[in-house]
């Protein structure tokens, strides 16, 4: 029989397949199975769109062949962490807290005080500072140093200028204490000559409001061994109680 009364191409064993159209009816070029990429689920997404179905079909058997070959098995599924978990484990950063005995108390009152009422504005303690600073909102913030280079070099001017006998370190460790940025501002604000907020250039945030002594290492004071540490640490606070050990 002749190749032309057969109606089979002399060239090709098969009957050739008509070309795959999508939705629209436009021809869909084929997919070569090992041209897609096999991730987990990616089938049931793509089974999702039928103009898609060649592609699925050729993850799936690229897919069932995948486990063939020594040492070989099927791929372990990608695991997520809720995003609500991801949130908690973002990291608490460490402040510093330059506490300087400006009356004169002595240290041992001013670790009583501080111990007491942990860190408090100027508005809290009923001092009026000048009408500049009060502008500028100082008297309702309080002010620490950062970890990084700028920060520790600026807590330690401050120490060396009123001296290491007339102020303690008081540490500060609190979650939610996050730093602004130059457009989305957070709890911290950048202390400048001029002006609270944004981002500090020179390591040096103000916080509004008390910060309670539960979010406080008072240097001198607590101690890495007493129990609670850890939960300090973690931003999270001593436990209840852990002031009345120290105070009379």
């Amino acid at each position: 029989m002749h190749a032309k009364e057969s109606g089979r191409d002399p060239d090709r064993t098969k009957p050739r397949r008509p070309a795959s159209r999508s939705l629209s009816g436009a021809p869909q070029a084929a997919v070569r199975p090992e041209a897609v990429a096999v991730l987990p689920g990616a089938v049931s997404a793509l089974q999702h769109s039928a103009g898609n179905a060649a592609a699925a079909h050729a993850v799936q058997r690229t897919q069932r062949h995948s486990g063939r070959g020594a040492g070989r098995g099927p791929s372990a599924p990608v695991q997520r962490a809720p995003l609500a978990e991801m949130l908690g484990r973002q990291e608490v950063k460490e402040y510093t807290h330059v506490a300087v005995d400006k009356g004169g108390v002595g240290l041992d009152e001013l670790y009583l005080r501080l111990n007491a009422n942990g860190l408090r504005t100027a508005e809290s303690l009923n001092i009026k500072l000048s009408s500049g600073s009060e502008k500028m909102g100082h008297h309702q913030h309080v002010f620490m140093w950062d970890s990084r280079s700028k920060g520790l070099e600026g807590r330690a001017k401050i120490v060396e200028a009123v001296g290491q006998d007339s102020s303690i370190d008081v540490k500060i460790r609190m979650a939610g204490m996050n730093e602004s940025g130059p457009i989305i501002p957070g709890a911290l604000k950048g202390d400048h000559p001029t002006k609270l907020g944004g981002a500090s250039d020179n390591g040096a945030w103000a916080y509004k409001g008390d910060i309670p002594r539960k979010y406080l290492f008072i240097v001198g004071l607590d101690q890495p061994s007493h129990a609670g540490f850890q939960d300090w640490y973690e931003g999270k606070g001593w436990p209840d109680g852990h002031a009345a050990q120290f105070g009379p």
